[in-house]
């Protein structure tokens, strides 16, 4: 259960959470963003907490040093170098900042208080993870001081759950370090790390042909909560059954297809490629932030699509644009990260970045 290598199919699911994200951020048709947003992110939670663990660390120290070189100083990295480009280019074309937007900015990375314009922060889900992951070291440390069994860890999850949900219908306040988010989240970090001890159950039980029925169950939860609709970046979940009901069968159909393509014979172009979008998701997350409300616009508009609505047919075109675009930009950026600049990301220059979970 704590071994270093690598499952393939969560390696897969990542890779199309991973791409999920870029649906996300991209001209693609409302309704499916609102199913994409359903269970995208609480299926990058209970990857997270699938892969969790301790085992490492002989005390709190050297654990937040790691999760410090390997989540917070790379997403400082991403942040601070969109803003420095951004910046000269505002500066050759006369728009210079004062000394106090400076130090705003620079405060904004310190506070991390998403959506606060002028204030700089890092990518909100490597903060969030951050978070959930300090909350995690916690529970498995009271777990070991008090043996907790397994229904307690569910109960903690589901009343986490609530929790988060309660505070994001009732206060809704936006907290620094996406600690609002981080509430909602944990129960999903938390069942993902269950989840782990059940894995062989869980290979068994999810087959392709429930994939279906998973299916049908998010759309039709994503249709009733249409109204309001799961925005995991905004703190939104809109009727807390079809938000739960369209997240854990999304995640349930999306585990299901990852888990059927482990058994694929032979790997071809689809599977590598998920595979490596996987297993370079911090980088593809970081490098997509900067770039999709820009650049991927700018890409598309001079391909001649309309990049804001127009028809069914030009938003998918634009979705799909947006995809490839994506993939061939993060792709380049990870690859320059990994052979020359594995430090950033808190690896060692002789590691390969695929041979553990983080």
């Amino acid at each position: 259960m704590e071994s270093s290598r690598r499952i393939a199919w969560v390696d897969y699911a990542k890779g199309i959470a991973i791409i999920g994200v870029f649906i996300l951020h991209s001209n693609a048709p409302e309704d499916v963003i609102h199913v994409v947003d359903a269970f995208c992110m609480p299926l990058f939670f209970l990857l997270s907490g699938f892969v969790f663990s301790i085992r490492r660390y002989s005390s709190f120290g050297p654990f937040l040093w790691n999760k410090l070189r390997t989540l917070i100083f790379p997403g400082i990295f991403f942040a601070v170098v969109p803003f420095v480009i951004e910046r000269a280019i505002g500066m050759f074309s006369g728009n210079a900042w004062t000394a106090k937007a400076y130090a705003e900015w620079i405060l904004g990375i310190a506070v991390n208080l998403r959506g606060h314009e002028g204030f700089g922060s890092i990518p909100w889900f490597l903060a969030c993870l951050f978070i959930l992951e300090i909350g995690g070291y916690i529970l498995l440390r009271l777990s070991k001081c008090v043996s907790l069994p397994e229904w307690a860890f569910i109960v903690i999850g589901t009343v986490s759950i609530l929790i988060g949900y309660l505070y994001s219908a009732f206060i809704h306040i936006v907290l620094p370090w996406e600690t609002d988010i981080a509430l909602s989240m944990f129960g999903f970090f938390v069942f993902g790390y269950v989840m782990r001890g059940h894995r062989e159950t869980l290979e068994h039980v999810m087959r392709p042909s429930t994939t279906i029925i998973a299916a049908a169950l998010l759309v039709t939860a994503t249709m009733l909560n249409a109204q309001h609709p799961v925005n995991v970046y905004m703190n939104t979940y809109g009727n807390i059954g079809c938000y739960l009901v369209g997240a854990f069968a999304g995640i349930w159909a999306i585990l299901a297809v990852c888990i059927s393509l482990d058994h694929v014979p032979s790997r071809g172009f689809l599977l590598s490629a998920l595979t490596y979008c996987g297993r370079n998701t911090l980088v593809f997350y970081c490098v997509n932030a900067p770039i999709y409300g820009t650049l991927i616009p700018f890409v598309l508009g001079m391909a001649g699509l309309d990049i804001d609505g127009g028809s069914i047919a030009n938003q998918l075109l634009c979705m799909f644009g947006a995809i490839v675009i994506n993939l061939v930009i993060c792709s380049a950026v990870t690859e320059i990260m990994n052979r020359w600049m594995p430090g950033v990301l808190g690896r060692k220059h002789d590691s390969a970045p695929s041979a553990k979970h983080r």
